[in-house]
């Protein structure tokens, strides 16, 4: 008999639904080869589907040793929500054979359904090694451990006829990122906050932190940034701050504000066997569902402007500077003194971008020499946006006393709140030069006075008179009477073996790193080696962690060791503000972070600051 072209679709569409249910309800095995003493886990997992009524099968041959116990897991991405319940027993075999587990049955999507079987082989040996099944995670710490909840458990974990776990989770724990603007320019700070708000009893941790690009970033520390209760759409929630952080976008594009991941492990009870004692006491019967639920926040962008182009009439140099700053001229307590080193000190402090700004030009008087400067950041990362302060340091030598002007100094900054270029002006500086101690070896850089000799001709001469001396020497030596100069000793030429060269301040880095304990406060232990990391990577390198990324582009000599500091950097950001880690992952990181900067002093070729 022939089929109709009807027929033949409506097989093919009843052979594409089995196929769906097949590969949503399934059966695995922890092995499929154990021993007559072994243990196997059968797993019942359904995937994107309602499971209703679920029945175990007969296990002929093995003995039930626990279950079923009953798991849930969902992921949420945005609107893409992934659920799978897992019905798990544990079988132990009574006789060796070859036996087939049946698969269990269920309603799927209201429709009645079996799951495949799995074949176990038992050997007639009492264990085979590797056949053990999976063992059960130990709760980890939880962010929420801290939170204001109250002793009894919160109503909505407890389960009505007709309620599901997963809507009870959706409707009451989300993930929120909050910015203080979309749009902002070029350096402007945005402050970015990731939170957790629950109304539910959970264990949740942090398990993916964000990573940004294209922005430099501040870890900010304040109020607020433990547990506390907050208001969201008129309902209260309990909040835990799982991230603050100030960013600086460096160039003008779109900036994407990447997720965070937070698992959070929520366990459901009966509404049905709650009586009164568990009202006054707070003590639940048993639990009925347990859901393992990862949730993230939506990603957002930043609308980045660049920056105006600068009027052309009556404004300085530009800085780079992107905020609101004041700046001051100064010379410090000390008095200023002929042939000895002196500093000017330039300080700007306010509150905005001061990580690109260089030294400014300062119009220095005829008679005093000067050095490369050298620079100091200070933050307080307490407040948004955070007050920073960076002072120059410039070294200067004068040769004759007398007194000197420093003209006014112009610093041109950009103020986003104002829309417009602001050039603030230091005060002149009168230099008071008092007569110094007098030494030919005063001022080892100054070129020939407009008097006398320079320090190179002093030198020369000096160099010239002891080589003459030395040469007279040697001739009358050689003229004295039984004079016989001994046969000269061969001196062993040096190895080239490279020499190794520490900075101090590297070795003080390594120091107080080894002296950090995570015993006590974990939390404190990490903001502690992420400060010290910092520093380094700013003393070493004279750049921020933010430009880390860019730094090992062009350096791929070293990247494996950059790349290896940058994750030390990660673990930090996520153990400063979470339990993720125990004491000996703690410790771990802190031997890792003495290696990794002793690998980075032994290299061979010295690094050299991006110009």
């Amino acid at each position: 008999m022939k089929l109709s072209k009807r027929n033949l679709s409506f097989i093919f569409m009843l052979l594409l639904c089995q196929m769906s249910f097949a590969q949503s309800f399934v059966t695995k095995a922890s092995a499929t080869t154990i021993g007559r003493n072994d243990v196997v886990q059968i797993d019942y997992i359904a995937e994107d589907v309602e499971v209703d009524q679920f029945v175990l099968p007969r296990f002929n041959k093995f003995t039930l040793v626990s279950g079923p116990n009953v798991s849930s897991s969902t992921s949420q991405i945005g609107n893409m929500v992934k659920q799978q319940v897992s019905y798990s027993v544990m079988l132990q075999p009574t006789t060796p054979g070859t036996f087939i587990i049946p698969g269990a049955t269920a309603l799927i999507n209201n429709k009645p359904q079996r799951s495949n079987g799995v074949t176990i082989v038992v050997k007639s040996v009492e264990h085979i090694q590797g056949t053990a099944p999976p063992a059960q995670r130990s709760p980890q710490g939880s962010i929420l451990d801290q939170m204001p909840f109250e002793e009894q458990v919160p109503a909505n974990q407890y389960l009505k006829k007709g309620e599901r776990a997963i809507d009870k989770i959706r409707n009451n724990i989300v993930v929120r990122l909050e910015v203080n603007k979309h749009s902002c320019y070029v350096g402007e700070p945005i402050l970015a906050t990731y939170k957790l708000c629950t109304r539910l009893r959970s264990k949740s941790k942090v398990v993916k932190q964000p990573q940004f690009t294209g922005c430099t970033v501040i870890e900010l520390t304040g109020e607020q940034q433990d547990a506390h209760i907050e208001r969201i759409n008129g309902v209260e929630y309990n909040v835990f701050v799982i991230r603050k952080v100030e960013l600086f976008p460096l160039e003008a594009g779109r900036l994407e504000l990447p997720a965070t991941s937070v698992e959070n492990r929520v366990t459901f009870y009966d509404a049905s066997r709650q009586n009164y004692r568990d009202l006054y006491y707070g003590a639940p019967s048993l639990p009925i569902d347990e859901q393992l639920v990862t949730l993230q926040n939506k990603t957002d962008f930043i609308d980045v402007k660049p920056l105006p182009p600068l009027p052309s009439v009556g404004a300085s140099e530009f800085s780079g500077a992107v905020g609101n700053f004041d700046v001051m001229l100064s010379t410090g307590d000390q008095g200023i003194t002929t042939n000895n080193t002196n500093h000017l000190f330039f300080t700007i402090q306010g509150q905005g971008n001061l990580q690109q700004v260089k030294a400014p030009a300062i119009n220095w008087p005829k008679g005093i020499e000067i050095f490369d400067a050298t620079e100091q950041m200070e933050d307080d990362k307490s407040t948004f946006p955070t007050k920073t302060r960076k002072t120059f340091s410039i070294p200067f030598v004068v040769d004759k006393k007398g007194d000197y002007t420093i003209p006014a100094v112009q610093f041109t900054y950009f103020d986003p709140n104002a829309n417009k270029y602001v050039t603030k002006t230091t005060s002149g500086l009168l230099l008071r030069v008092a007569q110094g101690s007098k030494t030919i070896f005063s001022n080892p850089n100054k070129a020939a006075s407009d008097n006398g000799f320079g320090f190179d001709e002093r030198l020369y001469i000096l160099l010239g008179a002891g080589l003459l001396a030395v040469i007279i020497g040697l001739v009358w030596f050689n003229r004295r009477p039984g004079a016989q100069l001994q046969p000269a000793t061969k001196v062993p030429l040096m190895e080239d073996n490279p020499v190794e060269i520490k900075k101090p301040d590297s070795a003080d880095y390594l120091y107080k790193i080894r002296e950090l304990q995570p015993e006590q406060d974990s939390s404190t232990f990490y903001k502690k080696l992420c400060r010290n990391l910092h520093d380094y990577l700013k003393n070493k390198f004279e750049i921020e962690a933010g430009q880390l990324p860019f730094y090992i582009e062009q350096h791929p000599e070293s990247a494996a060791e950059l790349q290896q500091f940058k994750g030390l950097l990660d673990n930090c950001s996520l153990g400063m503000y979470t339990p993720a880690y125990t004491i000996e992952e703690a410790m771990q990181h802190r031997l890792l972070a003495i290696e990794v900067i002793t690998r980075l002093e032994r290299l061979e070729s010295p690094y050299m600051p991006r110009s």
